[in-house]
């Protein structure tokens, strides 16, 4: 599978980010495993990781609706240096409801001020578009 999308993210300095948020529209699955990545941008695309931690989380019984994404655990916290981050979701593996099913989709709208990042597979070079996903993180920032 490999999946991944996300959402480009302005920061402000020194934050500690708490949870990562969005909104589940469509969901044929039993179980569905995504890793949370943060990436550093160079040249408007994905670089590097900056949270080099394994962020996975698990979604059941074809949850639909706000879905929230604890990361207090990580510890994640960006000083000054950081002003953009790519966050973003990797589809790991996934258990289906039954034999039909196919679809997961996150809530999206079309945007001239937002910019989304996706790929099909992990090694992949990245894609952007004008969309806001209803991606959105809570922080606390000095």
């Amino acid at each position: 599978m490999s999946k991944e999308r996300g959402m480009k993210f302005k920061m402000r300095r020194n934050c500690h980010i708490k949870d990562l948020n969005f909104n589940i529209t469509s969901n044929d699955f039993k179980s569905l495993k995504f890793r949370v990545n943060f990436y550093k941008i160079k040249d408007g695309f994905p670089t590097d990781f900056i949270v080099k931690k394994n962020i996975v989380f698990e979604i059941k019984d074809n949850f639909l609706g706000w879905f929230k994404v604890d990361l207090e655990p990580y510890e994640i916290f960006f000083n000054k240096e950081i002003e953009e981050v790519a966050v973003t979701i990797q589809w790991l593996e996934s258990v289906k409801a039954n034999e039909k099913s196919k679809y997961f989709a996150i809530s999206t709208a079309t945007s001239p001020t937002h910019t989304a990042y996706f790929r099909e597979k992990s090694m992949d070079n990245w894609n952007k578009g004008g969309q806001n996903l209803s991606f959105y993180l809570n922080a606390m920032c000095e």
